[in-house]
């Protein structure tokens, strides 16, 4: 048996009840959106970080190169044989260069990583509020079609459906 619109209408308690529960929906919509646009930001933001992190490590590595080409030139003008001991600051110079740039690569991955969870706990609580909406939704709906039957319109507000739930004032 089909419910016709003015039937369903009166039902809801006329056409209150319908802007209702239209209106939970699309709060609950619109939050879902507003959590997605904010979770696709963290994801920009997080690509971002990585993206700057390996820019800044290349510019540690690049200084590093710089800094150990002056090593090396001071070290041969100064007349002093080229072997191993001459080339231990070379050698120091470059592994802080390369452990500087893999610190500061692992900063940024972890500051994208701490990006994308946060992006995700945006898109769940915009589902979350999503499926609030349709439940209140739905508890509106009920609401408003046993008032339409001649009996008080319970609310969870009002009425506790359960002992010691949130409204509830004993028997």
């Amino acid at each position: 048996m089909a419910l016709s619109t003015q039937a369903f209408t009166a039902s809801m308690g006329g056409a209150g009840g319908l802007f209702q529960v239209g209106g939970q929906l699309m709060q609950g919509f619109g939050q879902r959106e507003f959590a997605r646009a904010g979770a696709a930001g963290a994801r920009l933001e997080a690509r971002g970080e990585e993206l700057r992190a390996e820019r800044e490590a290349e510019l540690i590595m690049r200084e590093t190169r710089r800094q150990r080409s002056a090593a090396r030139a001071a070290t041969a003008a100064s007349g002093v044989r080229y072997d191993e001991f001459a080339l231990a600051p070379e050698m120091e110079i470059e592994q802080r260069g390369q452990t500087d740039a893999a610190m500061t690569i692992l900063s940024g991955k972890r500051r994208a990583e701490s990006l994308r969870s946060y992006a995700g706990m945006r898109e769940a609580s915009g589902r979350q509020a999503l499926f609030s909406s349709l439940f209140d939704m739905a508890g509106t709906a009920y609401s408003g079609w046993k008032g339409a039957k001649g009996k008080p319109a319970a609310s969870y507000h009002s009425q506790a459906w359960w002992k010691g739930g949130a409204g509830y004032e004993g028997e």
